[in-house]
């Protein structure tokens, strides 16, 4: 994962997560109804499940902000334009403090769509002041303490990724896939 430039005065991740907050969001557990009924997600069931982890595990939870719902659609075509991809599916993710995401990879219900779009791409931007135990994995990189605005490129659309918050404070990140 690469570094790739920051969003500066562009976006206004403040007032952004301010937004977040004020929509609850939509809460993901790890539950018999969190994947889709798809080949890849019964693979990542059983390895969540043969790793130890239990359905409704209290320290498994993020929640997921969107634009135009939850939060302000113009987000979308600034960040878009300083990564040069279009937009396919966009989100903020939050996990509290003592939640995790465990190690995982995105395998989207729609993920053929993108290839029929261009090449897929992956970002994340780190919206926040850097803050003690807010980690973020993907493939072999951790991140620890990012500078806020932060453009991370994936090595691949769907590397393997997980995310935990061992901090006093929310963990907000924008997540980008996008095509070029």
């Amino acid at each position: 994962m690469n570094i790739i430039a920051n969003t500066g005065t562009t976006i206004d991740w403040d007032s952004v997560i301010l937004e977040c907050l004020r929509s609850q969001g939509t809460i993901l557990t790890y539950n018999e109804k969190c994947f889709p009924n798809t080949e890849d997600f019964r693979s990542l069931d059983s390895l969540w499940k043969s790793a130890g982890y239990e359905y409704n595990n209290s320290s498994i939870e993020w929640i997921n902000y969107f634009p135009g719902t939850d939060f302000d659609q113009t987000v979308v075509g600034k960040f878009e334009s300083l990564v040069n991809a279009k937009p396919w599916m966009v989100w903020i993710s939050r996990i509290k403090p003592g939640k995790m995401a465990p190690w995982h990879f995105d395998a989207h219900q729609n993920i053929n769509e993108i290839y029929n779009l261009g090449k897929p791409v992956r970002y994340t931007c780190y919206i926040q002041e850097a803050n003690d135990g807010h980690i973020s994995i993907v493939d072999q990189t951790a991140v620890y303490r990012p500078v806020k605005g932060s453009i991370y490129r994936w090595p691949t659309h769907d590397s393997w990724h997980c995310g935990m918050n061992g901090g006093m404070v929310d963990k907000f990140m924008f997540n980008y896939w996008g095509y070029e």
